[in-house]
């Protein structure tokens, strides 16, 4: 049997804990932020396989109306975190796990690309990045598997949003909305119900 290849992704230490440091300066009432941009962009220029500056800057620049710009920074960022994860033939890891710290800012990078294919009508690509995403990760901390969900029913991001964000999180109604509907797709989620319980069984 072939072994399991599971990805950790190397520190980023140095770059993360001034990274933290701009966030705090971000979320400071009296923020400059044309500063905090430049001092992203520092960052990403220091480390560019560090994808956190650059979801910061993106978020920025959507909120200054620079879609174009922000989505460029998105798509840098997607290209190099593909390119650090799957092999020289393309193939993904058979395991990403959350619960590695240094995952996080990749398993992120390809979230918000998959939301962004979503939000732009591009369902079936945004369906094969969660699917790919809930494979390597079937406990799923970002919860992929109600964004597959909602495809599948027919939803568009912005209507998902509207339904279930409540002032930027998620409550019980999400969870109980997922439990209602999720057996209506077995081709998508039976897989996944039983990596669950045989992860229970080894826990």
């Amino acid at each position: 049997m072939e072994d399991v290849k599971e990805f950790y992704d190397k520190s980023h230490s140095s770059v993360a804990l001034k990274f933290y440091d701009i966030v705090e300066m971000y979320y400071d009432e009296n923020v400059d932020v044309e500063q905090i941009k430049n001092e992203l962009k520092a960052l990403i220029k220091r480390d560019p396989d560090y994808f956190d500056p650059y979801l910061l800057l993106y978020e920025i620049l959507l909120k200054e109306g620079k879609r174009r710009e922000a989505e460029e920074i998105l798509n840098e960022a997607y290209k190099r975190a593909i390119e650090i994860i799957t092999d020289e033939k393309g193939n993904w890891p058979d395991v990403m796990l959350w619960s590695w710290l240094e995952n996080r800012h990749i398993i992120r990078t390809i979230v918000e690309k998959s939301l962004l294919l979503w939000e732009n009508k591009k369902e079936n690509e945004a369906l094969d990045l969660f699917r790919k995403l809930l494979k390597t990760n079937p406990n799923d901390n970002p919860g992929v598997r109600f964004y597959i969900l909602a495809i599948k029913m027919g939803m568009s991001l912005n209507k998902f949003e509207q339904r279930f964000n409540k002032g930027g999180f998620y409550d019980e109604e999400l969870f109980e909305w997922f439990e209602n509907n999720y057996t209506n797709f077995p081709e998508e989620f039976e897989w996944w119900v039983k990596a669950i319980e045989e992860r229970e069984k080894e826990d």
